[in-house]
């Protein structure tokens, strides 16, 4: 299941998105207005964006943008220095008009993405499709997609939040009663996630983690317990800019360190077993951002702790996992392991997929996975 979350943070690298601003990655019910920052480690620096004249075919406008300078995201994300050179990428989206709801924008089409926008920011708008084929082959080096799949993801960003609340009032009455509190972000249901622009860096730090979602429900149609979903949307937050492309740093997520580092200060951190049992609906509902919070980054420590920690031991065992997930026999194996108890207790499906791959109860870890906790958080 998607969550929620406000993302908070201090950081002492490079901060570079907008300040008193705040994320709600894919569910609604949390809305508070904390500091949210996107860091990255590597220098910034400063990009041109052209765009050359369109040509039309079948109806749409191709539109290539020649890219100058070594990442256009580093400019959008608002990063303060630059730099001239580098190697010019040539990115390609077929453009074509498009309204609905008494709303009017374009429609960018990629090899791997629909991209409705009503965006008045035009390098902005011009960087997503790099942005998102970027995030898309890190999905795939995460699990591979089944090869019959050809499904393109559908990201709505909206410019202003009034046409963001339009839309989604026509779009999904039945929850919109519970979307209609988000005061900043977005949320996906289906097959499609919806979001309004808050700031550049905020706003592409929200599709990655959105386009995950859409990635792992529209391939994979088993289900795969919150913990795993969740810590690895997070996963694929962290970017630094080295080269001309952007360059996913899953290990070195800044974006949820602060977190780690307040809940270790405060004790306030929650469990192996907690993380492995909680659905993510349940902490939504406590309406706490900083539980919310505390919630995701501890998801996104335990999917380090598990693929990168520990010496190593359960890398194998996690990336059976994620190979598992990809052929389809993920289930069946979680299934075999809930039924294969023998105290008689009934376990989560949390618990049951972490059984089956590190053949042990969380709080056999719960210590090591603490230590892991504290070096990530820097003590």
């Amino acid at each position: 299941m998607a969550g929620a979350e406000a993302v908070q943070g201090d950081y002492s690298r490079l901060t570079v998105a907008g300040k008193d601003s705040t994320l709600v990655a894919d569910e609604p019910e949390l809305c508070s207005r904390d500091r949210s920052v996107l860091a990255c480690d590597a220098k910034p620096r400063c990009v041109t964006l052209t765009a050359e004249e369109p040509t039309v075919q079948a109806g749409r406008r191709k539109h290539v943008y020649r890219v100058q300078g070594l990442a256009v995201l580093t400019l959008l994300l608002s990063a303060i220095g630059c730099a001239t050179n580098g190697t010019p990428q040539r990115i390609e989206a077929w453009t074509e008009a498009w309204s609905e709801e008494g709303l009017t924008g374009r429609r960018l089409v990629t090899e791997h993405f629909e991209i409705v926008t009503t965006l008045r920011d035009a390098q902005f708008e011009a960087a997503l499709p790099d942005f998102l084929e970027a995030a898309y082959k890190q999905y795939v080096g995460t699990i591979a997609p089944p090869e019959d799949v050809e499904s393109k993801l559908t990201m709505y960003v909206f410019n202003t939040r009034s046409e963001w609340a339009r839309f989604a009032r026509r779009r999904f009455p039945a929850r919109y009663n519970v979307y209609s509190r988000i005061r900043s972000g977005g949320f996906t249901e289906g097959d499609a996630s919806v979001l309004f622009y808050v700031s550049r860096g905020a706003t592409l730090a929200t599709l990655a983690h959105e386009g995950w979602h859409q990635y792992v429900s529209s391939r994979f149609h088993a289900p795969i317990p919150a913990w795993l979903d969740e810590g690895l949307a997070c996963y694929h937050e962290a970017v630094e800019f080295a080269g001309s492309v952007p360059r996913f740093t899953p290990q070195h997520n800044t974006f949820r360190i602060n977190s780690l580092r307040e809940a270790v200060q405060t004790g306030g951190d929650m469990s192996l077993r907690e993380i492995i049992d909680t659905d993510a609906g349940r902490i939504i509902i406590q309406h706490h951002s900083g539980i919310t919070q505390m919630y995701y980054a501890q998801a996104w420590a335990v999917v380090t702790f598990l693929r990168h920690g520990a010496g190593g031991r359960f890398a194998a065992a996690f990336d059976q996992m994620l190979d598992d997930i990809a052929d389809g026999t993920f289930s069946v194996r979680v299934s075999a392991a809930g039924l294969g108890v023998v105290d008689g207790s009934h376990l989560s499906f949390g618990e049951a997929a972490f059984r089956a791959y590190f053949d042990q109860r969380p709080e056999e870890l719960s210590e090591e996975y603490y230590d892991h906790l504290v070096r990530v958080a820097g003590f």
